[in-house]
C-alpha cells in the first residue's frame, strides 16, 4: 500500500476466489486507476522503533505503475500494482495485484493480494505470457487490508477501515490506516502506522503528485444541492479534493446537470500579477463560468454559494500532530 519496505509483514493464504461482478463503478475506477503516477514522498512522522528509509520532512519521489493484467481464474478486473523509489524500477518495493469487485451503496471493493517470490514476476503487466503461469499458489493473502472506494463525482475516495488490516513490528502489534484518492489528474496518499493497543500513531507518510503538500494547495470542496432551489433545502451531494494549480472535478446534480469546478492559485489564468484563488463553476458544454469565488491567496476557504447550490472548500494540510483515537 506504499510505504517502508519491511515495516509489516502480511501473513495468511489465499484459498479460492470467485469471478467477479461488474458493475458502472468497478469499470470506472479500473480505468481511473490505471496509469503511472509520479508522487512526491514524504515522512511526516516516525518513532523511534519504526525509523524511516529517509529524514522527516525531506521528500523522495515515488512511481506506481497501475495495469489491468488477464487473470481470468482470479476475475474479471484485476490490476497489477508496481512501486519504486525513483530510479530503481529494477528494485520494486511494492508488487500487489488489486481485485475490484462490487461493494455496499454502489461503492467497489478492492481485494489485495501479494505475490510470492515477488521478483520472478516483476514488470508483470508487461509480461503476458507470464501472467499466464501465475497461479492461486503464487498468491499471498492480506487479510483485513481491503480497500473499500466511494466514487464522488469523476474522482474515488477510500481506504482500510477499522483496525483489521494488522502487522507487527518488534514486539508491537500495528495495524494499518491507509486512505487514497484517484482521479484524472489528482492522486494521493496518507498511510499511518498506529499501535494496536492504545491507537497511538507511530508512523505517517504522505504523497502527493503535481504539488507541494506542505503549503497547503490541496482543498477538499464539499457540494451541497437544493431540489427546491432554495438555500434552506440544502442537502450535501459529494466531497471533491481540488489543487489549486488548475485542478478539477467534474459531477452530475440529481436533476441531471453536468458541472465542473476548477480551483486556480498559482497558475492564475487571467492577470498573472494577482495574488488570489479562484474557484468556477462551469455547465458542461459551455464555454463561460456560471458562478465564481475570489479569496486571498494563502486564505484557507473558499465558497460559492448559489442558493440551489453551496460549494465550501477548505485547505488539507499534513497532520504532522499524532490524532487522538
Amino acid at each position: 500500500l506504499g510505504g517502508t519496505p519491511g515495516v509489516l509483514w502480511w501473513v495468511g493464504m489465499w484459498a479460492a476466489a470467485g469471478l467477479s461482478g461488474d458493475t458502472p463503478e468497478v469499470t470506472a475506477l479500473e480505468q481511473l486507476w490505471s496509469g503511472v503516477r509520479d508522487s512526491s514522498e514524504q515522512v511526516v512522522m516516525s518513532s523511534d522503533s519504526l525509523g524511516t528509509p529517509w529524514p522527516q520532512t525531506s521528500e523522495r519521489r515515488v512511481r506506481t505503475i497501475v495495469a489491468p493484467v488477464q487473470l481470468p481464474w482470479l476475475g474479471g478486473h484485476v490490476l497489477y500494482l508496481e512501486e519504486f523509489l525513483e530510479d530503481e524500477a529494477e528494485r520494486p518495493r511494492r508488487q500487489l495485484l488489486a481485485r475490484l469487485v462490487p461493494g455496499a451503496a454502489h461503492g467497489v471493493k478492492v481485494e489485495l493480494f501479494g505475490l510470492r517470490t515477488a521478483q520472478r514476476w516483476l514488470h508483470l503487466n508487461y509480461r503476458p505470457p507470464l501472467q499466464a503461469q501465475l497461479t492461486a499458489a503464487d498468491l499471498v493473502a492480506t487479510p483485513g487490508c481491503d480497500l473499500l472506494f466511494q466514487r464522488a463525482g469523476d474522482q474515488f475516495r477510500g481506504g482500510t477501515t477499522g483496525r483489521q488490516c494488522v502487522g507487527q513490528s518488534g514486539t508491537a502489534a500495528l495495524y494499518l490506516d491507509y486512505q487514497l484518492l484517484i482521479g484524472a489528474d489528482l492522486y494521493w496518499y496518507r498511510r499511518r502506522l498506529l499501535r494496536r493497543a492504545d491507537g497511538e500513531l507511530q508512523q505517517e507518510i504522505i504523497g502527493f503528485n503535481r504539488f507541494e503538500p506542505s503549503e497547503a494547495r490541496l482543498y477538499a470542496c464539499r457540494v451541497a444541492w437544493s431540489s427546491s432551489g432554495a438555500a434552506r433545502d440544502l442537502q450535501p451531494l459529494l466531497t471533491l479534493d481540488l489543487y489549486e494549480s488548475g485542478g478539477r472535478g467534474h459531477f452530475r446534480t440529481p436533476d441531471g446537470r453536468a458541472l465542473e469546478l476548477t480551483l486556480h492559485g498559482r497558475d492564475w489564468p487571467f492577470a498573472l500579477d494577482r495574488d488570489a484563488l479562484i474557484l468556477l463553476l462551469q455547465e458542461e458544454g459551455r464555454a463561460v463560468p456560471s458562478a465564481s469565488a475570489w479569496a486571498q491567496m494563502d486564505a484557507q476557504q473558499i465558497s460559492l454559494e448559489l442558493g440551489w447550490l453551496e460549494v465550501r472548500c477548505g485547505a488539507i494540510a499534513p497532520e504532522s500532530d499524532e490524532l487522538a483515537q
